[in-house]
């Protein structure tokens, strides 16, 4: 349902939709299954471009009569070499050059990438995740942070604007909840036990129920 979000975002901006090589490899697969055909974009889809990253030895961008054809495929998983003849393939070049031109996919774990890309100071960066429940989380989205401070794309972590998008309240709206709703006992439903520290601070009658368990009211 993201992919297909920012798909129509950026078909709706005139904009290409850059996306990584596994979610194309998954487009792909959806488009080859029966009972998914037709239900999300191909690969190859006109408004769609396939991000090819660099391999392990870096060989994208260099000179292929230096470095033969058969290095620059051994370069990428076999899964992989297939994306890099796609016609609508491109590298962090052409991504630098226009970048008001696409909507560039980049996860947490390819965030090396945008040393290549080099973002334009004050472009904008939609991080569509899950709000940090739990102090790995948290460290994760400050890093993430710095991140985007050291390439411009925020002046500095406070900067980070934030609107809730899912159907789970944040933490703080949790709280406003449980204190304003001024209830004799409170029973967490659907929620982490690494949260039961705030219930308990927010609330002074907590009862915890495990799945298919029941409570008396």
């Amino acid at each position: 349902d993201r992919l297909l979000s920012f798909y129509i975002a950026a078909k709706n901006s005139n904009r290409y939709l850059v996306i990584d090589m596994k979610q194309a490899y998954l487009l792909k697969l959806f488009n080859e299954s029966e009972n998914l055909k037709g239900k999300y974009p191909s690969p190859t889809d006109e408004n769609i471009k396939v991000y090819i990253q660099r391999g392990s030895w870096g060989l994208i961008d260099k000179d292929i009569e230096t470095f033969t054809e058969r290095q620059l495929l051994q370069d990428y998983g076999i899964w992989q070499r297939e994306f890099l003849d796609y016609p609508n393939a491109v590298d962090y070049r052409d991504i630098a050059k226009n970048q008001k031109d696409f909507i560039f996919y980049c996860s947490d774990f390819r965030l090396q990438d945008l040393i290549d890309v080099k973002p334009s100071e004050g472009s904008s960066y939609v991080r569509s995740l899950t709000e940090p429940f739990n102090d790995e989380m948290i460290i994760k989205e400050k890093q993430i942070k710095n991140w985007f401070v050291h390439f411009g794309v925020i002046n500095r972590e406070d900067k980070w604007h934030q609107v809730h998008v899912s159907g789970h309240g944040d933490g703080e709206q949790i709280r406003h909840v449980v204190e304003d709703s001024k209830s004799k006992k409170l029973i967490p439903i659907h929620t982490d036990k690494k949260n039961d520290q705030y219930h308990r601070k927010w609330h002074s009658n907590v009862t915890n129920v495990n799945q298919h368990g029941s409570v008396r009211i």
